[in-house]
């Protein structure tokens, strides 16, 4: 691409999957699951797990969403002007909208099936598109008043609506760059936003990254102060989790955030020049979107069988089944991505956009 050179490129590919992993974990937070009609989960929560629990789920974890949007602003921009706007359309039709509608029918086809097996059903929430409508069934698929059937994918869906919108970004950054992105973070920051699609988040960091390749910059063009975010995001972090409830945290997290996506583009650096972890990440890069497709509703069902199995009450038990179940989903995901990969690689490239 014309603003990348390879090192950066690379530094954004190894983001991939620990940003993924951070995803799984932020759908891994509740401590409550509904199953059968009644709650599962601990009477009481010790405090050294709600404290871990929030300082990954909630602090270090919610990086991932703002991150995702930013590079792909970034990439969807590099280059970008009227004649090659309908060819990126076209292929984020392969990349993007393809595996979504593939997944949310898949996702809804599961919990379909689930509900309706014995012994089975309670494990499985929601999520059935059959006897809808026809508006109600575009509804769920796209998410048009409510979170789409498969929940995770409204950063998909967001994330295609901004691509069609991205003419009208374009202008704006043409024009008033500064006045739309102060007025997107502070609509941010302090968590007033007036639509319901897209998010506030996905406007303005796709705004954001676009603004840096609009302007031909690298993302780690902050490298130069980059220890300086690092310290200034760790006593940011802490203080997220502290005031945690406080009636100033939305600011609090998202100044944090901001601060948090400047520590982590800059430490890239440093873990692909570590060879064996830079290049454990680039290779485990390429079943990222995979692992985000399909953690859920496997995760849901896991977390349902841990809560119901073991004795959550238990000082540790908590903390140990929140901290190994989302990594049991993962490593179950990537054994059945290798597999795919080996029985039938067509299908898997197809049904995650080619990655």
């Amino acid at each position: 691409m014309s603003s990348l050179c390879r090192e950066h490129s690379l530094r954004l590919k190894l983001l991939n999957f620990p940003l993924i992993v951070g995803v799984v974990y932020i759908h891994a937070y509740g401590m409550e699951i509904g199953f059968a009609g009644v709650e599962l989960g601990p009477a009481h929560l010790d405090r050294l797990t709600d404290v871990v629990r929030t300082l990954v789920s909630q602090g270090v974890a919610r990086l991932a969403v703002p991150m995702f949007f930013l590079i792909s602003g970034y990439f969807f921009f590099d280059g970008f002007n009227g004649r090659s706007y309908l060819g990126k359309l076209r292929t984020r039709c392969r990349t993007l909208l393809l595996p979504y509608l593939f997944w949310t029918c898949c996702f809804a086809a599961v919990v379909t099936a689930g509900r309706h097996l014995a012994g089975v059903g309670p494990y499985f929430g929601e999520g059935s598109l059959s006897g809808l409508s026809p508006w109600e069934l575009g509804n769920a698929l796209f998410g048009v008043t409510r979170v789409p059937a498969a929940y995770h994918f409204w950063f998909i869906r967001d994330l295609m609506l901004l691509m069609l919108l991205s003419p009208l970004l374009r202008f704006l950054l043409g024009v008033a760059p500064l006045p739309w992105l102060a007025a997107l973070f502070l609509m941010w920051v302090i968590g007033k936003w007036p639509l319901l699609v897209p998010d506030v988040v996905g406007v303005l960091f796709f705004s954001l990254g676009g603004y840096v390749a609009l302007r031909d910059r690298s993302l780690f063009f902050f490298d130069r102060c980059g220890w300086w975010s690092v310290v200034l995001y760790v006593p940011l972090l802490f203080a997220d989790v502290v005031w945690y409830e406080a009636w100033f945290n939305v600011t609090l997290h998202r100044c944090g955030i901001v601060v948090g996506l400047a520590a982590v583009l800059f430490l890239t650096r440093y873990f692909l020049a570590a060879e064996r972890c830079g290049g454990a990440l680039l290779r485990l890069s390429g079943a990222s979107f995979f692992v985000y497709a399909a953690h859920e509703p496997l995760l849901g069902v896991v977390r349902t069988i841990a809560f119901r199995s073991l004795p959550l009450d238990t000082p540790l038990v908590a903390l140990i089944v929140y901290l190994a179940v989302p990594l049991l989903v993962i490593l179950l995901l990537l054994l059945l991505h290798r597999a795919l990969g080996r029985v039938a690689p067509r299908a898997l490239m197809l049904v995650t956009g080619g990655r």
